[in-house]
């Protein structure tokens, strides 16, 4: 009966079959105790730090904080604004001399005074591009062309790329706002080590050395953008932005004044207007801003200046004061009029000026 017994208990609870054999077999008994040893080490670990994150001066974190960070970066690493602000707080000016990227621009007749240009302003350390425009004739562009190459100087270093593809250039149309931003574009495209851009004219002559020039810069720091501006209001939006005017240069082969046209546009509600000096000084994380434009505002502010009156002195200006990224960069201008007994410090002026008893200072030392 006994017997009987136990055989229906096995049968209704088949468990208890297995029950003795489990208990009694020892082979589990040292993967457990093995993964027990590891999951102990791996919690202790934990608690006192022996497993630390990666030392970083930015970002000081516990070994609980690895899995959020982790998430944070990844997320933040789908916007391109994160990286920018990231980039503008930090304070990039240190002991080492800058590198200034310039333009030298001109047209007919002015090759000799772009090499003059060239020459008093040059720095082994800096870029430069020189762009001489369409109305100049092909013997000229290839006289400037040549003359930068057989120098030994500019051969040896080869940071003075003459651009081939010139252009008509409209000093009141968007014409010269492509050719500076065309200009910016190759500077890019040759080296991304310089940190300022900076725009003249084949009349510009410097008052200092470069390496008194860089010496200032240095002190600076690397996120002030020098740009003259002024918000238009009252009866100049109606004089400047309100007229729609048509730029030859973009579509004929022969230079001729702007054309002017009967209708009349509305006042943008989007962004304000701003407009001052067409010569600027601009660093190089708000130069690729204009030329990526990835949010599309500098594309958007180019296509509204198209059909702008000139162009050139608020185009650089509206972009900057608009974007919150940069608005807080611009600082006082480094382009202003004046007699030469009232500027002492500019560094350098324009010879047509000069001549008439005036100096445009293109880079003054007085800075904030």
């Amino acid at each position: 009966m006994k017997k009987l017994y136990k055989k229906l208990v096995f049968m209704r609870n088949p468990l208890l079959r297995h029950s003795n054999r489990v208990f009694n077999d020892s082979k589990w008994i040292i993967p457990f105790l093995a993964s027990l040893l590891v999951s102990i080490t791996l919690i202790f670990s934990a608690i006192f730090g022996v497993f630390k994150a990666p030392y970083d001066r930015d970002h000081h974190q516990s070994p609980f904080d690895i899995i959020s960070f982790a998430k944070t970066e990844v997320s933040n690493g789908y916007f391109v604004e994160s990286s920018l602000n990231k980039v503008l707080n930090t304070n990039s000016s240190s002991f080492e001399p800058p590198r200034l990227a310039y333009l030298i621009s001109g047209t007919k007749g002015d090759s000799h005074r772009m090499m003059r240009t060239l020459q008093v302003i040059y720095h082994p350390r800096n870029q430069y591009v020189l762009h001489l425009d369409l109305e100049a004739p092909p013997r000229e562009r290839l006289e400037l062309a040549n003359a930068v190459k057989n120098d030994p100087t500019f051969a040896v270093v080869e940071n003075v790329p003459v651009m081939a593809q010139s252009n008509l250039v409209t000093y009141k149309g968007p014409t010269m706002i492509a050719s500076t931003l065309q200009a910016v574009a190759i500077l890019l495209k040759e080296s991304l080590d310089w940190d300022w851009f900076i725009n003249l004219s084949a009349s510009d002559y410097p008052l200092v050395t470069q390496d008194d020039l860089l010496h200032v810069f240095s002190n600076l720091s690397r996120n002030l953008n020098f740009i003259e501006h002024i918000q238009i209001t009252g009866w100049k939006l109606n004089q400047r932005a309100r007229p729609i005017i048509v730029d030859p240069g973009l579509y004929l082969s022969k230079k001729s004044d702007i054309a002017w046209t009967t209708q009349r546009r509305s006042l943008p509600t989007s962004f304000k207007l701003f407009t001052g000096s067409a010569w600027v000084a601009l660093t190089r994380t708000f130069a690729e801003y204009c030329i990526w434009g990835w949010d599309n505002f500098p594309r958007t502010i180019l296509m509204y200046y198209t059909n702008f009156i000139s162009s050139p002195e608020g185009y650089f200006h509206t972009v900057i004061c608009n974007t919150n990224e940069f608005r807080s960069t611009e600082r006082s201008p480094l382009h202003s009029l004046g007699h030469p007994s009232e500027a002492t410090s500019n560094l350098i002026v324009d010879e047509r000026l000069r001549q008439n008893g005036k100096k445009q200072c293109t880079l003054c030392s007085e800075v904030p």
